[in-house]
């Protein structure tokens, strides 16, 4: 599953363009948030500037599973920096393959797990700490309640973000790092890295991140002049054996 940004033209939109794809967020609303029960629907894809893919059968048989019945929902947010109104939407691709066939039995199923800065159930976002040092955050400690394989793992960071460590019982066991478009003269994240088949977790251990922020090597966000807070989401997808 992959989403991007299209002019109303149909042509995609990068950062150049002076609009951003920050970040959007899709929910299952059949299915209850591990993380954050009280949320309307489970959290099982995030993406944004990065284009994030998500895929799980290139090497494995995982899948997400989705009732057919049963609608998504989205959380989104776009930003545009220059003078002109523009329109544009949100493009989603993503492979699907039904349940009951022949194929589709033989897929295991995985379960997405949603880390955020605040706390699990927040907007993923808390105030900069300096804007002229490295500096690191930390989401809250998360008791894991599903045993399986951590299939994969990946970070959403904002711009200024460089790295993403993923942590289970205190040993690092990920770092998603953050790739930026060096070439523009307004830098952004718009690649990051990913963990496969990370480790084993079972019911009762610890997992949280650590996300590293370098406002001397890469600009910080601010709207209107004014400094964004840090956002910082870590995803991750559990095979459920």
């Amino acid at each position: 599953m992959q989403t991007s940004l299209e002019s109303a033209k149909g042509t995609e939109l990068f950062t150049e363009s002076g609009i951003s794809h920050h970040h959007v967020i899709f929910f299952n609303i059949a299915r209850s948030d591990i993380t954050c029960p009280s949320m309307a629907g489970e959290r099982f894809y995030g993406g944004g500037n990065t284009r994030a893919i998500r895929r799980w059968n290139n090497h494995a048989g995982w899948a997400y599973s989705a009732l057919e019945d049963k609608r998504w929902d989205l959380v989104v947010e776009l930003v545009n920096d220059g003078p002109l109104t523009v329109e544009a939407s949100i493009r989603v691709d993503f492979e699907w393959v039904k349940a009951t066939s022949i194929e589709g039995r033989q897929y295991r199923e995985v379960r997405p797990i949603w880390l955020a800065l605040d706390n699990f159930c927040g907007d993923a976002s808390v105030s900069v700490k300096s804007t002229s040092e490295v500096f690191s955050v930390r989401t809250p400690e998360w008791t894991a309640t599903v045993d399986g394989s951590l299939v994969d793992i990946a970070a959403h960071m904002h711009d200024g973000g460089v790295v993403m460590t993923k942590f289970l019982n205190g040993r690092a066991i990920c770092r998603s790092a953050q790739f930026y478009n060096n070439s523009a003269r307004d830098q952004h994240i718009v690649g990051q890295g990913s963990c496969k088949d990370a480790e084993l977790v079972k019911k009762g251990d610890i997992l949280f991140a650590e996300l590293t922020y370098d406002p001397q090597r890469h600009a910080l966000i601010t709207h209107n002049g004014k400094l964004d807070r840090v956002t910082g989401a870590n995803g991750m997808y559990v095979g459920v054996e």
